[in-house]
């Protein structure tokens, strides 16, 4: 019986929904039981479950497998990557592999004669066994052995110029596999910048997830590749490969196809700096194809939600949004952009770069270099008769009080600056230059906020804390519990997977605006603030998130120290 008539016979697929998934498994040739999974016809379990009852073959969680260093040895990387097979235990001369594909049964006939052995097949999901196979073998690590094997050990890696030789190297179908594997795993592990560093004896590739830096799986041989590496970036960049003198920056488009998903499309920035042992490489990733997330979805409290779509309702004034670099303060932008967009309202924004495609917004990308800079084009975008401007971020005092004659002609102007808490925004306008006068009477509302990562929903568990280890503010009865992750394959053992955002509201009133006109520090503004209740703080949003099992009292103060 036959994987589709398995899955009839398990009441899990109708024979009209078998002709379906047959027809198109003619016409392009992929798996049947792919075919039904994409479908929707049946969970990967149900499938995985019915092939192993087809092919008489037990199924196993890798997730839950651990594997002695001997046994891993048993096959070379380069068979396990082109096979995805992987061996999990041995006795004697028997050798127990798993795979996620019984019907390639030609491979046994390979297994056998490589190992000596004879083989006992187990089935496991093919997302968990590429999973195991990076996390035991390394990122492109049949790349990395291929490529050892084939260069001159005594070679230099490293030269100071460009050489014909260097760059037949980095056009290499090896390196081109071995760098779009690197951006693959970054993709897949929802990486938001990769790192490449280059040391005396080793070439460290860090990626950043969730906003923590977290070191790839690649083998130590990836060090004496690190010159081709960075070439073959440098080309994907459009950038000098000759020069390894000075700072270059640059763009890489790259698509990447999920497994049984859409074709995702990221704009890789791209930042080369020549360091004491070669060039670091820091790319990061904006996908094109993200969706842009809604207010509701960003995780702000009910109260400090209906406040901020009071305020970006207003026809007139300044909201500014702050935090650290990577706080996600463009992304609450958009939001609130796309919150308030229709066909009676003109936006126009100035950025740099231009993160999400916002339909109804016109938007524009500064140029620098032609001379294109927030100032300038927000003097020229006002002749354009917008409602609503957002610039990306006010940098200097010329850019200040351009927003601000925006505002009290009659633009609701958005825009981000770079301070610890919202009170402080205030007094970097009056440090800029910006007369006092002129920011009591156009700043109607700062929002400031952090991001925290999210619990690992699959490994979360609940505990009772120490009230020693628990910060005073925090209103926890006695014996009261808290959430945490203890660790797992899905959020790589950190305990987290994916972030939210902790948000602070100060809303402009009488006795703010006589604050700023007598030039009171910011520590005084949020001290009014809280007592006339138009300020909700950061810690407070952070510990009711992590009263509420979204997030960990360490990670909300991790957030807020920086």
């Amino acid at each position: 019986m036959g994987i589709g008539l398995t899955l009839v016979d398990r009441g899990l697929l109708t024979n009209e929904q078998l002709e379906a998934a047959l027809a198109e498994q003619r016409a392009t040739g992929e798996r049947l039981d792919r075919i039904v999974i994409k479908r929707g016809h049946a969970t990967r379990e149900q499938v995985l479950e019915a092939m192993g009852q087809q092919f008489h073959m037990p199924v196993i969680d890798l997730a839950g497998v651990e594997v002695e260093p001997k046994v891993l040895e048993s096959l070379p990387s380069k068979l396990v990557y082109r096979q995805g097979c992987v061996p999990i235990s041995r006795d004697a001369d028997r050798l127990t592999v798993a795979t996620s594909d019984p019907f390639a049964l030609e491979a046994l006939d390979e297994l056998r004669l490589v190992t000596g052995c004879a083989i006992d097949l187990v089935l496991a999901d093919e997302d968990d066994l590429k999973k195991f196979i990076r996390a035991h073998y390394g990122v492109g690590g049949d790349t990395l052995d291929q490529m050892s094997a084939d260069a001159d050990a005594d070679a230099p890696m490293v030269t100071d110029a460009a050489t014909a030789g260097e760059i037949e190297q980095a056009q290499e179908a090896s390196v081109i596999k071995l760098v779009n594997d690197l951006l693959i795993e970054a993709v897949s592990e929802r990486a938001t910048d990769v790192h490449i560093e280059p040391y005396e004896h080793e070439l460290l590739v860090r990626y950043r997830i969730d906003g923590v830096l977290q070191r790839a799986n690649v083998g130590s041989s990836i060090h004496r590749f690190g010159a081709a590496i960075v070439s073959r970036l440098k080309i994907m960049a459009n950038l000098n490969i000759a020069e390894k003198r000075v700072p270059q920056d640059g763009r890489i488009t790259f698509r990447y196809r999920a497994e049984r998903g859409a074709v995702q499309e990221f704009d890789l920035r791209v930042s080369v700096i020549p360091m004491l042992f070669g060039e670091g490489v820091v790319l990061r990733l904006l996908s094109k194809t993200a969706v842009l997330m809604s207010l509701d979805d960003l995780g702000m409290p009910a109260n400090i939600l209906e406040r901020w779509d009071a305020m970006i309702g207003r026809p007139h004034g300044i909201l500014l949004v702050t935090g650290p670099t990577g706080s996600g303060k463009s992304t609450t932008l958009y939001a609130s952009l796309n919150r308030i967009v229709s066909d009676e309202i003109k936006v126009i924004t100035v950025e740099d770069p231009v993160e999400y495609h916002v339909s109804g917004v016109n938007q524009i990308q500064v140029r620098p270099k032609v001379g294109l800079t927030f100032a300038a084009g927000l003097r020229s975008i006002l002749r354009h008769d917008p409602d609503v401007v957002m610039i990306g971020e006010i940098r200097d005092k010329e850019t200040a009080e351009t927003a601000v004659q925006a505002s009290l002609t009659g633009h609701l102007v958005f825009s981000t600056l770079h301070t610890n808490d919202a009170a402080g925004a205030t007094t970097r306008l009056l440090d800029m230059g910006v007369e006092p006068f002129l920011v009591s009477s156009s700043v109607e509302g700062i929002l400031a906020q952090r991001l925290v990562r999210r619990i690992c929903p699959q490994c979360a568990e609940t505990y009772t804390p120490d009230p020693a280890d628990l910060p005073r503010e925090l209103d926890l009865a006695p014996g009261g519990t808290l959430t945490r992750g203890v660790g797992c394959r899905a959020c790589r053992e950190t305990g987290y997977r994916g972030r939210q955002g902790i948000y602070e509201l100060l809303r402009m009133n009488d006795e703010l605006r006589a604050c700023v006109m007598d030039r009171v520090n910011a520590p005084r503004i949020a001290a009014a603030a809280i007592k006339s209740g138009d300020l909700t703080t950061l810690k407070q949003d952070g510990l009711a998130k992590a009263l509420a099992g979204k997030t960990t009292i360490a990670e909300v103060m991790r957030a807020l120290s920086v």
